[in-house]
């Protein structure tokens, strides 16, 4: 940590200003008099219902900063002169929306002019690929997590930025990051309700944003209003489908298997005024999933098939139904705002979320109590203080604390555990006839963030800053795996065994930001710097710096871990080619800490030489290690592209993009000094992505039809896949790969579509998708040219319908609908067998002997190898207070 004090010393000294993180909007504009054209000069423009403002200038000029996303009306007025008030004046994160005023000479006392702003078709502050969509959106498509919005934009693929790995996405909610550092994965989901305005940045992005290299989820959540209003909504519904070939159960229509309740309550607290106001959600939601088995067994059951002819039987199962692939979760998520002075306020925000799963496993369609279940506990609590110091420059600090504790398991209670001899009972490769995973998996994290920055317009035309962050992870991971000796006694392993590991790491982050945005006229110029430092706190074997890894004395010669750092230039230009056209540029260096599961896995750096009856640690391989001197992973992107309005309702947007990814997370193989093979990961992988999006949008219109399309071509090469990639490969034989083949998630050609329409009082939405197929490698027992990733997926295809219609009752809002997901109940494909190329079958089969209950036709049916089907939900929302 002491190297971090002299960097941020020299950040600080640099400017005494700093930028805002993502969170506002700004509106700028100038003041003339109608007749004249002369400037104006201390017109007061204020925002009604806030307390921001700002008096023009001696050429008529104005700013107003920090201005939340959203809606509002501009008020101009000035003595001598008619008051004139603009609506519909739309602020939207990070960008600049202008708004002019022509002020008459008042000729009666207290006339006010009403103006309905129009928002530009096309946002000339923009310089690299973004989307944002708010609230009124939001609820206008009908989705129900914003997930799905997300994978509507051009380049995303199953949670894949523009070729990029899972996990290089950040997700940020109200300047703070919801990462779990170690999965990658988020702490919690934002609820839609919730949500003022939702952006995603799948091009480059500024300095302010870091530990991503693909893309940037900003979502900013409502402030509490100054009057009451609320909306209880529920659904219910269940998976309506023809492939009961496939869907074990699916013909038993049950409409409460999918059901979900939430609740919205906005205003004021009683008795405080209108400067203290609140907005909560709660949610209750459930899912049966579509993915059954049948308990044909129990636990301690077995069928042994030492003698195919005559197996050995003992079952007791009660041959119900049960869901392999259920989700259950709570949600309470709720946000404070104080407006202590027209100059200070203070946000307060706590999310928790509770969530149970399984995922599904084939192996357990008969025995499905022998599966893992997960569960998920997090909470974030985090303040936002905010002080203006003018009309163009103001602070935010932000401090957060989140905890997540997550737990993995066959069974809570180990004394419901039985000897693993039941689940390899069969002797064979079919489904399970007892027994169950024997791995206990359990961690915790503690993340505290706390963040400064500080925005000022210096000018007319620049508004520059810096601003600074620090992180701490205190990470606790404790997993084993059970076991029962001799006398059937259960047993965990010692915390010296290969078997039985525990770690409790507190890595830190810091970094620090420079950033410039220049106006010139209608060119808009963003430079950025940023800097990031990482200390993993951990330790390694000296042993590692030579060949042969010596297990025995590697506890007695550790050394801790070097700490980590790197500078990111960015650098974007936007520069107008008509009065409804702009033309963008952009380019960037972007750094991400790998996920922290890489740097501590195996935390003794054991090596066992012989591997227990059972299963590989849920989160890890037989003998793997991490590595908490590991890279920082990096991407150089950079893009170009034109965005045309062609008429008032009508846009089309052309994008190309190009990113070289470097030090991607892979896996060398080495040997002890005994000759066992040991994995260790290292940064070794490389990767390419190329493509361009063509992109249109229509503009609904009252009675019309609104509509956006977009296609993405892309091709994204690597060498590898999978940090696993080089582990999988040893274990079957497989030579590495030297050179970059498309990537597992490499959609060469991908189609998005959506229309909304209101007709006769109905709210219509259409969502359709539509990609090419994804690569896999073609291999078999009787095929044997195998090209990595050389042949491709079948396309995939779906269309989701949303309909509904609102009802006014007196002062509330009614509002039924109807979703259905995958309307035409396709089949889509996510996985295929490598000797067919298709998920129905599997031509190895044909070679094989297959032992084991049921037949080969079953076992070779995987739902998990498709795309949910065909799901219908019904619901209806209740809202109350102002329209």
């Amino acid at each position: 940590m002491k190297k971090v004090i002299p960097y941020s010393i020299i950040f600080l000294v640099l400017l005494p200003v700093m930028l805002s993180a993502g969170i506002t909007g700004k509106i700028t504009g100038r003041v003339t008099d109608a007749r004249s054209g002369e400037p104006l000069i201390g017109v007061n423009i204020v925002i009604d219902g806030t307390i921001l403002g700002a008096a023009t200038d001696f050429d008529g000029f104005y700013t107003i900063l920090n201005v939340n996303p959203g809606t509002y009306s501009l008020r101009a007025t000035m003595i001598g002169y008619q008051t004139m008030i603009q609506q519909n004046v739309q602020v939207m994160v990070d960008l600049t929306t202008t708004i002019n005023f022509e002020l008459n000479v008042e000729t009666i006392k207290g006339e006010e002019i009403i103006v309905i702003a129009k928002p530009p078709m096309v946002q000339k502050d923009v310089t690299s690929t973004s989307f944002r969509i708010n609230s009124d959106q939001i609820e206008q498509l009908q989705v129900v997590d914003f997930d799905e919005i997300i994978e509507l934009q051009a380049g995303v693929v199953d949670g894949h930025f523009r070729g990029g790995r899972s996990g290089e996405v950040m997700y940020i909610v109200d300047g703070i990051p919801m990462n779990d550092a170690y999965s990658g994965e988020t702490f919690f989901d934002v609820e839609n309700d919730i949500v003022q305005e939702l952006e995603v940045i799948s091009g480059t992005f500024n300095a302010e944003y870091g530990q991503a290299m693909s893309g940037i989820v900003n979502i900013v959540t409502k402030e509490g209003q100054d009057y009451y209003s609320g909306k209880v909504s529920f659904f219910m519904g269940d998976y309506l489908s023809n492939h009961n070939d496939i869907y074990l159960h699916i013909n038993d229509i049950n409409p409460v298997a999918i059901n979900n309740m939430q609740f919205n309550l906005n205003g004021p607290i009683p008795g405080l005024g209108e400067r203290l106001s609140f907005n909560l959600i709660g949610r209750r939601y459930y899912s049966d999933g579509w993915m059954y088995g049948r308990r044909e067994f129990d636990l301690d059951n077995y069928v042994s098939f030492g003698d195919p002819d005559n197996p050995v039987y003992y079952v007791t199962g009660d041959s119900n139904y049960v869901s392999l692939n259920y989700e259950q979760k709570y949600s309470l998520q709720g946000k404070l705002t104080w407006k202590l002075s027209d100059k200070d306020k203070i946000n307060f925000s706590s999310f928790y979320q509770s969530k149970e799963w399984e995922e599904f496993d084939r192996l357990f369609k008969y025995n499905p109590d022998g599966n893992y279940e997960r569960y998920q506990e997090s909470y974030q609590n985090s303040v936002q203080l905010t002080h203006l110091f003018n009309a163009g420059t103001f602070i935010t600090a932000n401090f957060s604390h989140a905890t997540t504790n997550y737990e993995q398991y066959s069974t809570k209670d180990t004394a419901d555990y039985v000897p693993i001899e039941y689940l390899i009972a069969t002797g064979a490769t079919g489904f399970s006839t007892g027994g169950m995973r024997m791995w206990r998996h359990f961690r915790d994290n503690t993340t505290n963030i706390g963040k400064v920055d500080l925005s000022s317009q210096m000018t007319r035309q620049q508004k520059i800053g810096l601003g600074i962050s620090y992180k701490q992870c205190e990470l606790h991971l404790h997993e084993y795996q059970i076991y029962f000796d001799e006398n059937y006694t259960l047993k965990i392993p010692s915390l010296e065994s290969w078997y039985h590991n525990e770690y409790t790491h507190k890595p830190v982050e810091f970094s620090a930001y420079v950033q410039d945005k220049i106006e010139l006229g209608d060119m808009i110029i963003n430079l950025g710097l940023r800097y990031d430092y990482f200390d993993p706190d951990g330790e390694i074997p000296i042993a590692f710096d030579t060949l042969r890894f010596d297990i025995y004395t590697s506890e007695a010669d550790m050394r801790k871990t070097k700490a980590s750092h790197q500078i990111s230039p960015r650098f974007g230009i936007a520069y107008p080619i008509s009065d409804r056209g702009v033309i963008h540029f952009s380019y960037g260096h972007f750094f991400q800490v790998p996920n922290y599961e890489y740097l501590y896995l195996n935390p003794d750096y054991e090596v066992s030489l012989v591997q227990l009856k059972g299963d590989q640690p849920p989160r890890g391989r037989w003998n793997a290690m991490g590595n908490p001197e590991l890279e920082p992973e990096k991407t150089v992107s950079y893009e170009i592209g034109i965005k045309q309005a062609l008429s008032d309702n009508f846009t089309i947007d052309v994008t190309a993009y190009n990113k070289d990814i470097r030090d991607l997370i892979g896996m060398g193989i080495y040997e002890d000094i005994r000759g066992q093979d040991y994995w260790r990961f290292i940064n070794r992988d490389y990767a390419n992505v190329k493509g361009i999006t063509f992109a249109m949008e229509h503009f609904e219109t009252p009675g019309g039809i609104g509509f956006s399309v977009d296609y993405t071509y892309q091709v994204a090469t690597g060498n590898s896949s999978d940090p696993f990639a080089e582990w999988e490969n040893s274990n079957s034989d497989v030579e590495s790969e030297k050179k970059r083949r498309p990537l597992d998630w490499d959609q060469t050609h991908s189609l998005n579509l959506s229309g909304t329409t209101t007709q006769k009082g109905y709210r219509i939405s259409l969502i359709g998708k539509i990609g090419s197929g994804t690569p896999y490698t073609r291999a078999s027992a009787r095929y044997s040219n195998r090209i990595y990733n050389g042949e491709h997926k079948p396309m995939t295809m779906t269309f989701d319908l949303n309909i509904s219609r609102d009802f006014r009752i007196a002062s509330m809002l009614l509002s039924p609908y109807l979703k259905i997901y995958n309307l035409f109940d396709r089949k889509n494909m996510k996985e295929v067998y490598r000797s067919s190329g298709s998920a129905d079958y599997d031509y190895d089969m044909a070679f094989q002997t297959y032992i084991g209950i049921k037949d080969v036709e079953e076992w070779t049916i995987q739902p998990n190898y498709y795309d949910e089907p065909r799901k219908v939900i019904i619901g209806c929302s209740i809202s109350f207070g102002k329209p």
